[in-house]
């Protein structure tokens, strides 16, 4: 009899919760902007979705950036260079800009150590600034979460670039390419990063006793710089 009884509310239960249950509407269009309006955020950082529209922008603003960079020009020298950028953003996706720094020259471990086993050092050409030209072009905007906590927004460029990289012996032309990112902190301020390679030819100078000073060759430097900075945006 108790089985009978659940058996008897189990079906009741059923049938009560088909009745419940609307009836479709033969015909009925379904409201595409609603399923929509799920998918794709119209500008709501609290939503998930493409980005719509630029949070920040760098049209028609002046850039002005710090520049801090390790420079990789010979294995026998330990390079920094510290200085500062220059820019004007015609579009959100074009720039141009004047870079220049000047060179912190060391001897590497490399060099201390061959100095230590002989007596003596290697033939080099320290640099000693760098100044020129940079075109970048944004191909790639758009915002990540951190850690869940904010939202940034980043910018990925292109480069390409020409200028004098000035040396013990003499100044060279040097064009150069790289890749970067911007990643903005807010409308007037973003941490930059970017790598680039420069290419020149140069005279070595003669650092032993018996050629100090003098001409002892030329060589293609291919020269590999990391450039850490923060850009200021002005109106």
């Amino acid at each position: 009899m108790k089985n009978l009884l659940l058996l008897i509310l189990l079906t009741q239960s059923i049938a009560f919760a088909e009745t419940k249950k609307p009836a479709p509407v033969e015909g009925e269009e379904v409201d595409l902007t609603k399923i929509t309006e799920k998918y794709w955020a119209e500008g709501k950082e609290t939503e998930l979705g493409v980005v719509q529209n630029r949070k920040y922008t760098t049209a028609k603003k002046l850039e002005i950036a710090t520049v801090f960079s390790q420079i990789s020009s010979d294995a026998f020298l330990k390079v920094y260079g510290v200085g500062g950028a220059v820019g004007y953003h015609f579009s959100p996706y074009t720039s141009v800009h004047f870079v220049a720094w000047k060179a912190l020259v060391s001897a590497s471990d490399a060099l201390i150590k061959f100095k230590e086993q002989t007596h003596a050092t290697v033939d080099t050409n320290y640099p000693r600034a760098y100044y020129g030209f940079d075109v970048k072009q944004n191909f790639l905007y758009g915002k990540a979460s951190l850690f869940g906590k904010m939202i940034i927004y980043v910018d990925l460029f292109i480069m390409g670039g020409i200028g004098i990289t000035q040396t013990e012996s003499g100044g060279y032309l040097t064009p150069n390419l790289g890749l970067g990112q911007k990643i903005y902190l807010n409308e007037r301020m973003s941490i930059n990063l970017d790598y680039r390679v420069m290419r020149y030819n140069e005279t070595i100078l003669g650092k032993n006793t018996t050629n100090l000073g003098k001409a002892v060759g030329e060589r293609g430097n291919t020269t590999d710089v990391v450039s850490l900075g923060l850009s200021f945006f002005l109106f």
